[in-house]
């Protein structure tokens, strides 16, 4: 497949069989009292309807963002390897990244401060993220749900298309995935009054004397932050 990169798409362009806008997530799960409890605890999530079937979860003004569907029943009145297949598959997607399908999901939270706040927010309950990651663009923590399924959370690294064309990383084209990174140094840096320009380069958690991990080395190393 040919490459492409078209920086000037950036805010400058829209479909016109756009949607208004990406509205809800719905999953399947047999996990239901755990998933119900995962995201309503990662984003504070109010449940519109919740029964022992299904669940609609809203965290804005909309009617819900998240609808989670009890399989459970569904599970258990398969046949004897039916469902051992099944389980086995469950078990699989949980403990194995897998080829094909869905990678994540991912929400947007700027500026970098409120971001800041979510990640610290979350972790005083009891969350921690399983990838951090410098993207080149955004920056984003991953948080896997009880499922398995992953959940970006991430701050923009530009406001405009002018920055973004004239200052996205210089390796993005050949290395597009990121570098892994450490947000306990990157708060440090912010706090310490780190440019912001400083706060958005790839590596720049990576202490002195190591190297990045970045591309596909940090999708199969997410919680290496570094190496020598």
């Amino acid at each position: 497949m040919d490459k492409i990169f078209n920086k000037n798409l950036y805010l400058n362009y829209s479909s016109k069989f756009s949607p208004d806008d990406f509205h809800h997530v719905a999953f399947k799960t047999t996990n239901y009292k755990k998933m119900v409890g995962f995201y309503k605890n990662l984003f504070g999530c109010e449940p519109l309807y919740q029964s022992d079937q299904i669940t609609f979860l809203a965290f804005d003004e909309e009617h819900h963002r998240i609808a989670i569907a009890n399989t459970s029943d569904v599970l258990n009145d398969l046949g004897f390897i039916p469902r051992a297949i099944m389980k086995m598959k469950i078990f699989l997607n949980n403990k194995i990244p897998t080829l094909v399908g869905l990678d994540h999901i991912s929400y947007r939270i700027n500026p970098i401060d409120r971001w800041f706040d979510f990640y610290f927010e979350a972790k005083e309950r009891g969350l921690d993220p399983l990838w951090t990651i410098n993207h080149g663009w955004i920056s984003g923590i991953y948080y896997k749900d009880p499922d398995g399924n992953l959940v970006e959370v991430f701050f923009e690294h530009f406001s405009s298309a002018d920055e973004f064309r004239d200052n996205i990383s210089p390796d993005f084209e050949d290395e597009p995935i990121g570098t892994n990174m450490d947000v306990e140094v990157l708060y440090s840096m912010y706090k310490s009054g780190a440019d912001f320009s400083e706060l958005i380069k790839k590596g720049n958690t990576v202490p002195e004397g190591k190297n990045p991990v970045s591309g596909l080395e940090a999708v199969i190393n997410m919680k290496k932050k570094f190496k020598d």
